[in-house]
């Protein structure tokens, strides 16, 4: 019996691995962390000036960069996390105690943040100035406290908080409204910086303040109360104000000369200033003797600018003025 045999050839399997097989899982990524750290620096430090550095790290140790919110005026080393003042920016004491900024760090892969608060560290401004501004500050004392003999010394300033409407009355000539413009141009150009102005108005109703031209006896029946202070006295001019929590808001005011600094002398009163003691060679406008030959001192122009700047506020102490005024310089120079 014939047997057929049949050769089966031998099969080979071969398989192929799956990418997902052949890719190495990758470990799960540690997000960074941030230390809770206090920053502080003195206010008005020059720009460029650390406040330190934040302190993170990373489970991975993959390496960190570091950013700060730009509104902040901060500025950040991305590679270590130092953190400087701006150019831009001004760290005052007075008008914020503290700064608030956020930073993020990013480890490639993910990103964190951190809120954090700067302190601003307040200073002695006024120990800093010159003479020459520790001088003004005094003046500015004096003129505003009215600290003069001649007056009777107050404990807070006093300035209007909105602009001066005046109405000329009396013998009022051409050639002395022409006065009274020039000066009042001359006090405004004192307030270019501020909302504070003198305008002249044609009707006493629209009026806040109430200029009269004339002799002493005119004043009787008008201004009664006026008039019982200058009557036989020497007087050539006078202001009455009124005044509110130190808000000066009208005011009333009698020159029965038509020289230029007898009005401009009388709107000073008008204005919150006292007497000058700045007379015996400096000629002040606001001496209690005036003179033809006196005038607007440099510095009492810029006390004026001061008085009557749109962030001044009205009744302020011997010691609160001192306080800002120092600040304010400080942050001008």
């Amino acid at each position: 019996m014939n047997k057929s045999f049949f050769i089966v050839p031998a099969l080979i399997l071969a398989s192929c691995s799956s990418d997902s097989d052949e890719v190495k899982q990758e470990t799960e990524n540690s997000q960074p962390s941030i230390t809770q750290q206090s920053f502080a620096i003195d206010e008005h430090s020059q720009a460029g000036s650390s406040i330190g550095t934040v302190s993170a790290t990373d489970a991975d140790n993959d390496e960190l960069t570091f950013t700060i919110n730009s509104e902040s005026g901060l500025e950040i080393n991305e590679a270590n996390g130092e953190i400087t003042l701006g150019n831009t920016l001004v760290l005052d004491y007075e008008a914020s105690e503290s700064l608030p900024f956020t930073v993020s760090v990013f480890d490639g892969k993910s990103i964190v943040e951190q809120a954090f608060e700067l302190t601003i560290n307040n200073i002695d401004e006024y120990e800093l100035l010159s003479d020459t501004q520790k001088g003004t500050i005094a003046y500015y004392q004096y003129l505003t406290l009215w600290q003069a003999p001649t007056n009777s010394a107050l404990s807070n300033t006093s300035r209007w908080m909105q602009p001066m409407r005046l109405y000329l009355d009396g013998q009022i000539s051409t050639d002395f409204r022409a006065n009274v413009e020039a000066v009042l141009e001359e006090y405004n150009t004192i307030f270019e910086n501020s909302d504070f102005s003198i305008s002249l108005v044609a009707s006493l109703e629209e009026s806040n303040a109430h200029l009269y031209f004339g002799d002493t006896n005119d004043i009787d029946g008008l201004w009664d109360d006026m008039f019982a202070i200058i009557d036989g006295q020497t007087f050539s001019g006078y202001a009455i104000t009124s005044n509110d929590n130190s808000v000066l808001s009208n005011s009333r005011i009698w020159v029965s000369s038509t020289l230029p600094i007898l009005f401009k002398h009388e709107m000073g009163h008008a204005l919150g200033f006292g007497h000058s003691d700045k007379c015996d060679t400096e000629n002040s406008f606001m001496c209690s003797s005036i003179d033809a030959n006196h005038d607007f001192l440099e510095m009492e122009k810029m006390i004026m600018a001061y008085a009557y700047g749109n962030d001044m506020e009205a009744g302020l102490t011997e010691d609160e003025i001192e306080t800002v005024l120092a600040n304010k310089m400080f942050l001008e120079d």
